[in-house]
């Protein structure tokens, strides 16, 4: 069973990311599904004590992506899909969340602005798509999302309080015995 919320968390996430491509918006219906899939999530896995780092996590989330909100960085639904991810990570796996969504913002940011440089105007102006005009909008969903999915691959998700680090580097280096 675990596999198959993982799975419906995975394509929640791409879907997510797909309508704002397409729509530079972010529904509702989104964020609410990710909260109640995370409630399917302890149902299947049982309620850890230290599930308030999971709420800290969501609430300090909200907090700072309302901020963002005020200053125009972020829109209304980035907002609600990064604090509704969120919730899926304890304190720790917050701390690979923001640099692997932050990491991919600026990664698609980057690729926005070549594109936007790259491709004619003409074939942008058939395309009309607002986000390759010139200082048109950043999908962020799509960094929000694709930042979850890398913290989800690496590390998995932390409602039980057992952050799982990723273990890449060190099965490169074999452990030496120790002489006595």
């Amino acid at each position: 069973m675990n596999q198959n919320i993982l799975i419906i968390l995975n394509l929640l996430l791409i879907g997510a990311a797909l309508q704002d491509v397409a729509m530079l918006k972010i529904s509702n219906l989104f964020p609410i599904a990710l909260i109640l899939l995370f409630g399917v999530w302890l149902y299947a896995n049982g309620i850890p004590s230290n599930l308030w780092q999971n709420g800290v996590m969501f609430l300090i989330v909200f907090a700072v992506g309302i901020g963002l909100f005020a200053v125009r960085w972020l829109g209304g639904g980035d907002v609600k899909l990064l604090a509704a991810t969120a919730l899926w990570f304890d304190l720790q796996g917050g701390l690979l969340l923001v640099p692997y969504i932050t990491f991919c913002g600026g990664l698609l940011s980057l690729l926005l602005i070549f594109g936007r440089r790259m491709i004619p105007s003409g074939v942008r102006d058939r395309l009309a798509w607002p986000g390759l005009k010139p200082k048109g909008p950043i999908p962020y969903g799509v960094a929000i999302c694709a930042g979850a999915l890398f913290a989800l691959a690496l590390s998995g998700p932390n409602p039980n309080g057992r952050p799982k680090p990723p273990e890449l580097h060190l099965k490169a280096f074999p452990q030496q015995p120790t002489g006595s």
